[in-house]
């Protein structure tokens, strides 16, 4: 009755009895659909093994506390922790897209419980936070289980990928050593045996994952990291540059409370342009960063940059003669 008792059954419970509600054997029964024999047998759980000093109130036809200040085992851990467990729990969940659903909505469950039994006000915890992304590429869940399985054993990870700039899939083996999630999307960091180096690959361009019996030699940090954290985005090359922005004004005052990357520069000029410079590896994803602002920026550098942006401005115009 371990896991299931403490953060199910003991904690609605415990609940009721602080609100003096009197809950018995035939409630706790009636809530998670057990039969009166097991309901009983745990409250005598509750009583015997825990400690819990619960009394019969027999004109309430229910249990009360002897002791008011008697704490489930569970619950001694403070209010920021119980809030820091339901954020980084509802963040996994939504930025899962779908894997482990049932697995993590049980978790959800059980931490709201803890929640509602411990917190004051009235809000529901689990209707307190929530998580948003734009354009979600769905991990299907069992190849997010297959993937993460293989990064946890060090062993050789097979599937079929879909390159963007593919127009057919490509088998590949990969020794996989991180997972990352960019924007609510799954990557998976690992060192591509067909390409003989680092690769990103997207879960959700990943097809008939399959875990080898092969494991590998996991290599050290330092050799995958800077995929994620030398330059501006999730798209890396090997070769950094840097690009300079100048936004309006207007577009400044939103700019400025966004951190692009922890090594940018930037200044406000004697006209109230904001001008960035970033470390970028990959111009794919700048572009279509800078190609959102519009006619609110410019790019200043590179100047190969500044000019494939105006060719995209260009044709983008002819669309709409």
């Amino acid at each position: 009755m371990g896991d299931q008792l403490f953060l199910e059954r003991f904690i609605w419970f415990d609940h009721e009895v602080r609100r003096q509600r009197f809950p018995n054997a035939a409630q706790l029964a009636e809530q998670f659909e057990v039969s009166g024999k097991t309901a009983q047998r745990s409250i005598e759980y509750f009583r015997d093994r825990l400690q819990a000093p619960l009394e019969y109130d027999y004109c309430g036809k229910g249990y009360f506390y002897s002791d008011s200040d008697f704490q489930l085992p569970v619950t001694r851990i403070s209010e920021k922790e119980l809030i820091a467990l339901l954020i980084s729990r509802k963040l996994i969940s939504d930025a899962s897209a779908g894997s482990l659903s049932d697995e993590l909505e049980h978790v959800s469950q059980k931490l709201g419980s803890l929640l509602a039994a411990n917190l004051p006000g009235r809000a529901h915890p689990e209707d307190a936070f929530s998580f948003r992304w734009r354009t979600i590429n769905p991990t299907d869940a069992e190849i997010f289980q297959t993937t993460t399985s293989a990064l946890l054993q060090g062993n050789l990870l097979t599937f079929c990928y879909q390159a963007p700039s593919a127009s057919s899939n490509s088998k590949r083996t990969v020794e996989p050593h991180h997972m990352v999630n960019y924007m609510g999307n799954w990557h998976l960091i690992a060192f591509c045996q067909l390409r003989n180096d680092w690769r990103d690959f997207l879960l959700g361009r990943m097809t008939n994952c399959q875990i080898e019996e092969t494991a590998f030699a996991i290599q050290a940090k330092e050799e995958w990291q800077p995929l994620l954290q030398n330059s501006f985005g999730i798209y890396q090359n090997r070769e950094l540059f840097e690009v300079s922005l100048r936004f309006t004004p207007e577009r400044a005052r939103w700019v400025k409370e966004e951190v692009w990357h922890e090594g940018q520069k930037e200044y406000i000029d004697d006209n109230g342009f904001l001008v960035r410079t970033i470390p970028v590896s990959h111009e794919a994803e700048i572009m279509m960063e800078i190609l959102k602002h519009g006619a609110q920026v410019e790019v200043l550098e590179p100047e190969w940059l500044r000019n494939k942006v105006g060719e995209e401005i260009q044709g983008a115009m002819r669309n709409y003669r």
